[in-house]
């Protein structure tokens, strides 16, 4: 995977240490990609993320399956979304396997640039 593109990605939603095991988790956007990502970090080994877009195909999911990884980022593959797309994000952890998700908007769009209104002068 190529992910040279996605150098600066957004973080469009976290939960830093508010999981029911203290491991945080983020929702990332790259409007240069036009793609988004979870990661977590602070996790145990058998936690898992999985990620969707809303109405997509499938979710991506990711394991920490060792100690090194429970010592860094672990990463979902990405997903193609737009500005605007809702992305699902959940945390299963190993403990308990209770899933808790949230949702959020990844890259809305930009705003339209106002129009000037510009006065004609009379003509009398």
């Amino acid at each position: 995977m190529d992910m040279r593109c996605a150098t600066a990605p957004e973080t469009v939603a976290e939960h830093v240490t508010a999981t029911a095991t203290g491991a945080s988790v983020q929702l990332r956007y790259s409007r240069e990609c036009g793609t988004s990502r979870t990661r977590m970090w602070g996790a145990r080994i058998g936690d898992r993320i999985e990620s969707e877009a809303v109405g997509g195909v499938r979710p991506y999911r990711a394991e920490v399956k060792d100690r090194a990884e429970a010592d860094t980022y672990v990463h979902t593959a990405m997903t193609a979304t737009r500005p605007g797309t809702l992305v699902r994000t959940c945390f299963l952890p190993t403990a308990d396997g209770r899933k808790e998700c949230f949702e959020a908007r990844v890259g809305r769009a930009p705003e339209p640039t106002p129009r000037t209104r510009t006065s004609h002068p009379s003509t009398t």
